[in-house]
């Protein structure tokens, strides 16, 4: 993980590239990477996130509440004004009870700091689906986007566990020992580089540190991740595959959030 401040940080940063490209672009334009979405309703989505989590956090809930129905203003101001007020909510509220506050969660992480993460790599994929129906190549630090990596891997272990009591499309990647490891070759990224990943009957594990796997991935921390979150396909991706690459299309089909 990251220091939280940084999470701050690049959270209001994202949430600002987001409304300024909902701000200059028409908002029924259609999203590949989300398909039968348009940008309208790719912004409603990030901005209803924003206001649920942000409810959990300030009245320390426990259990979760149904998520509000939103209207996206109309009006292109209002409509970034907007974005960037359900952000502020949230990451106000993630100030004032502190990152450590115990709060609902649906991962094993139950703490207020958890949305905030969740919800910047959340919105870090939307902002690259607006992008890439723009035909925009994005950036982001190796960092933030290895962050991402692990982040994506942990809702793979939750939501692939048998255990967790609802129907998961991840629930196909409980395995029987099969092993892939995914490698970022940035070179500034130092440690936690690599993500040694086991599928076994209990679900999904992971851990950081190199691994014999029968399949491994390497390219840039920001390829993984777009990938991972098949916002890139094997095809476009710029990574290596070596090893049962039948083994990852199977990770791939079977890991849709």
């Amino acid at each position: 993980m990251l220091d939280f401040d940084r999470y701050f940080v690049e959270f209001e940063a994202e949430t600002a590239r987001l409304a300024r490209l909902a701000h200059d672009t028409d908002v029924q334009r259609p999203i590949p990477t989300c398909p039968g979405w348009t940008l309208e309703q790719l912004v409603g989505h990030v901005g209803r996130g924003h206001r649920w989590a942000a409810e959990i956090i300030r009245r320390r809930l426990l259990e979760p509440v149904p998520i509000q129905e939103v209207v996206v203003p109309v009006d292109p101001d209002e409509r970034s004004e907007w974005l960037m007020a359900g952000a502020w909510m949230l990451g106000d509220a993630v100030r004032v009870a502190g990152p450590e506050q115990p709060v609902w969660t649906w991962q094993k992480d139950r703490s207020a700091g958890f949305w905030l993460r969740r919800m910047l790599h959340d919105e870090v994929v939307h902002r690259f689906d607006a992008e890439l129906a723009l035909g925009i190549e994005g950036d982001l630090a190796a960092d933030l986007a290895a962050d991402g990596v692990s982040d994506m891997l942990d809702t793979a272990a939750t939501l692939s566990r048998p255990d967790i009591g609802v129907s998961s499309a991840f629930a196909s990647l409980a395995g029987a020992g099969e092993s892939l490891q995914f490698v970022a070759i940035d070179a500034d990224l130092g440690s936690g580089r690599e993500w040694s990943v086991t599928r076994s009957p209990a679900g999904v594990t992971w851990r950081h540190g190199p691994h014999r796997a029968h399949v491994t991935v390497r390219g840039p921390a920001l390829q993984l991740v777009l990938l991972l979150n098949r916002r890139l396909t094997v095809g476009t991706a710029d990574v290596e595959i070596i090893g049962d690459q039948e083994l990852f299309a199977h990770w791939l089909s079977n890991s849709r959030f």
